[in-house]
């Protein structure tokens, strides 16, 4: 038998996942099988799984065996936070990154979005005027307001995409001033009434501006 690191027997083990072309929550062979099969150690094979595991690749139930993971941001979300404040990563990169992405996707969030949705970010919006402070909304209400405006795209990959920004965001600008001209809680009900509106060019102009007080606090203070 060969034997290889564990980044090796993980990258083979991927191979063998895409190759067999297994999908989150199929089980996968037993230690034992993935050493007979890949030609390697027991030891290389519980190594790799170990680090596959902790990248969400693959998920070990104790006293059923293996299996492939559900794709999660997590570890991504665990490891960036920390990254960007060793590495002083700008926080103006991240925010131009979720900016792209939430101002490309609101035209598409209009094509799909029903009076029930458009409640329900009503109601988010009214718990912000409630409870805002200084202008400033609680966190989680305002993380609770974006799951649900992408939420009617029925993708989970962009709803993780978005925790993963607010995650590292939040983590990693605890010390930024933020100099906010307008209330937040009327940005967002700016977002709401663009996309009454069914005006494209307004919502992306809304959302636009939802970030402008965010991006001139990290110009002028930045972290």
């Amino acid at each position: 038998m060969r034997t290889l690191l564990s980044h090796e027997t993980g990258a083979a083990i991927r191979t063998f996942i895409v190759d067999k072309q297994l999908k989150p929550g199929d089980p996968l062979p037993s230690e034992a099988e993935l050493a007979a099969l890949l030609d390697v150690g027991k030891t290389s094979v519980r190594e790799g799984l170990r680090r596959l595991e902790a990248h969400g690749v693959v998920e070990v139930r104790r006293g059923k065996g293996l299996y492939v993971g559900a794709f999660s941001f997590g570890p991504l979300i665990e490891q960036l936070p920390y990254g960007l404040q060793a590495d002083s990563v700008p926080l103006a990169q991240l925010l131009q990154a979720r900016r792209a992405l939430e101002e490309g996707l609101i035209g598409e969030v209009a094509k799909v979005i029903t009076d029930a949705n458009l409640s329900e970010l009503d109601g988010l919006v009214g718990e912000m005027r409630a409870n805002a402070r200084h202008g400033r909304v609680p966190a989680d209400v305002d993380q609770a307001f974006h799951q649900a405006l992408f939420a009617p795209l029925g993708n989970p990959f962009v709803l993780q995409l978005i925790d993963v920004f607010w995650t590292i965001f939040r983590k990693a600008s605890d010390h930024v001033v933020l100099d906010l001209r307008r209330p937040t809680a009327e940005d967002h009900a700016a977002i709401v009434d663009a996309l009454r509106s069914g005006d494209r060019a307004a919502m992306t102009h809304a959302v636009a501006r939802h970030f402008e007080d965010l991006q001139r606090s990290l110009d002028t203070h930045p972290a």
